[in-house]
């Protein structure tokens, strides 16, 4: 009875020998250290409509703003992409849009495309790094995202500001 009992106890335990270290891994990612992760996605809890106004901002490049589009939408926004202040207009007149991500440059510009169109809109800046310490940028902004921030930087902003709008 012994024998078959140890025997019963090795062969549960083998799985666990024969099965790669980094399959026992704990925690809500599994990765092998220095190696970084595969993959990463985001999921919004209060998914939005958002406008990304381009405009002719030199600082974004075309793969930056597909990319924070692919994952703004794998995430479970809605995202129009308008490059111009006539098309900016039309959309906000014509689509109930809850977030503009436009430069920081263009918030006043936006403003006034948006006048009398988008009672509730809210608009995220995208301010450059090399302004991050500005002392006066904090009291001009309550929300705002540093250039070439991560998607999911980008995703935190927005649900704050969507959970703050809910309020």
């Amino acid at each position: 009875m012994a024998i078959r009992l140890h025997v019963t106890a090795l062969l549960c335990a083998l799985p666990m020998v024969a099965v790669s270290p980094h399959a026992l891994a704990c925690g809500e990612g599994m990765f092998s250290a220095g190696n970084g992760l595969a993959y990463q996605g985001f999921l919004a809890p209060r998914p939005a409509t958002l406008l990304v106004y381009a405009g002719d901002a030199e600082s974004a490049s075309s793969a930056e703003a597909a990319r924070l589009q692919q994952g703004l939408e794998r995430a479970g926004h809605v995202v129009l992409v308008v490059g111009d202040g006539e098309t900016l207009a039309r959309t906000l007149a014509e689509r109930q849009i809850d977030i503009v991500i436009a430069d920081y440059r263009r918030v006043e510009e936006v403003g006034e495309l948006a006048a009398g169109h988008a009672d509730a809109m809210r608009l995220l800046p995208v301010v450059p790094r090399s302004e991050r310490k500005s002392p006066a940028l904090r009291e001009r902004f309550d929300e705002y995202v540093l250039a070439g921030a991560s998607v999911g930087q980008y995703l935190g902003t927005i649900n704050d500001m969507l959970a703050v709008a809910a309020d």
